[in-house]
């Protein structure tokens, strides 16, 4: 019988992103680490009707499920409560779990509220896994083919409950089939489009191992996974499918992708050119980025942080006439701001930045509006670009796309 897994994430709390759901992320990788396959995340808040609702269709369709949170022993707590309806079984207080609580307040000085008795509640013909570093323990139950697990919802319990009783559990009722391993291929060369066209046959067919493509900073991965016994065993299913993948696009596969941070570097260096920058909008991002790379000194020169009319005037050159008439959010202005960084810094090559970073527009320029200025062989271009997000996420998109405007720039020198 295929195992089908299902995490179920419970906690208002989740749902209005005040914590992130880092507990499904861990346990579908540590699942699926012993061959049980992980079919679906749910997550929902502490309402019982809704509750209910997940619980009822996580039945149905799934042979096994992971319930993480409301354990705990406020009334908002539900998730026993809701359990015990869909199994039609009582709670009942598990006599050691109940002994750990009380030893707890007692050790501290402190008087214990009656409603932490009912994190010692447990299912009648379940099973409880004692909680090693927290109150509420870990449950199990059998309803209907169907093996529920519930664990606390602090990270941290959660964790330890899994690697110490959960997974050697589930070993016990013969659920875990093999182990997944993992194998990387880095393209260099060739889009995501163009190698899945080179590669559908084989995604299409695809079983043990399986194939996943994720495009990256420049790069594209090729993700191979297989189920085995044991390392050896993986090994072999990626050489066989690798040799297939190599014989049709190996001329593309990089042991190492560069970000393109690192091939804009390697240009600048082998092509010997000098580079500076101007920057408004991203205030000295693009340099801060730059420069935590090693070598940079041996071609940047720096960059002019203007970020107001008079910086821009006094510092970078750019003339009263173009601020007036265009602004200094404009193309003429994003042109004027790279050609005073070449001239002020001897630069062969200089590259600007002005914009709106938001949250508000200015004026009629709407936020997110990025100019990006570039100067090389004696010209000037202007590149213009709309971003979403805040100020944050437009000023960051405006220096990675600098970095790929500068790229492309120079594949050709």
């Amino acid at each position: 019988m295929t195992t089908r897994c299902e995490i179920i994430s419970v906690g208002t709390e989740l749902l209005l992103g005040q914590i992130v759901d880092t507990n499904a992320t861990w346990l579908s990788e540590q699942l699926n680490n012993i061959g049980i396959n992980v079919y679906y995340h749910q997550t929902v808040g502490d309402n019982h009707e809704r509750l209910q609702a997940v619980f009822e269709r996580a039945q149905s369709r799934s042979n096994v499920i992971v319930v993480t949170g409301g354990l705990g022993p406020t009334e908002d707590d539900l998730t026993r409560e809701v359990a015990a309806e869909l199994f039609d079984t009582t709670l009942e207080i598990d006599a050691a779990s109940m002994a750990k609580i009380e030893h707890f307040y007692q050790e501290k000085n402190i008087e214990m509220t009656e409603n932490n008795r009912k994190q010692a509640l447990a299912f009648r013909g379940g099973e409880v896994l004692a909680n090693p570093i927290g109150m509420a323990p870990g449950l199990t139950y059998h309803h209907e083919g169907t093996l529920w697990i519930f664990l606390p919802g602090v990270p941290k319990e959660m964790k330890q409950l899994t690697t110490d009783l959960v997974i050697p559990y589930l070993h016990k009722q013969q659920l875990s089939a093999g182990r997944l391993f993992y194998r990387t291929l880095y393209f260099q060369g060739i889009g995501e489009s163009a190698l899945e066209t080179e590669l559908l046959d084989l995604m299409q067919a695809q079983t043990n191992p399986t194939i996943a493509l994720l495009a990256g900073d420049g790069y594209v991965t090729l993700r191979l996974a297989a189920k085995s016994v044991d390392e050896t065993e993986s090994h072999h299913l990626f050489d066989q499918i690798e040799q297939v993948i190599s014989s049709r696009v190996g001329s593309f596969i990089v042991d190492q992708p560069k970000t393109i941070v690192e091939r804009v570097v390697s240009q600048f260096k082998h092509h010997r050119l000098t580079l500076a920058s101007c920057e408004s909008l991203t205030g000295g991002l693009f340099s801060s980025t730059l420069i935590s790379y090693e070598g940079v000194s041996s071609f940047y020169s720096g960059s002019l942080v203007t970020y107001n009319n008079e910086a821009k005037r006094e510092i970078a050159g750019v003339d009263d006439t173009i601020l007036e008439r265009d602004g200094a959010v404009s193309e003429a202005c994003a042109k004027a701001m790279a050609t005073g960084a070449a001239q002020k810094m001897n630069a062969d090559v200089a590259i600007s930045f002005t914009g709106v970073a938001g949250p508000d527009n200015q004026g009629h320029i709407p936020a997110g509006t990025v100019y990006i200025g570039l100067f090389h062989k004696g010209q000037t271009t202007c590149y213009s670009y709309q971003f979403p997000g805040g100020r944050d996420d437009v000023r960051q998109a405006a220096v990675e796309r600098g970095f790929k405007v500068l790229h492309h720039e120079l594949r050709n020198e």
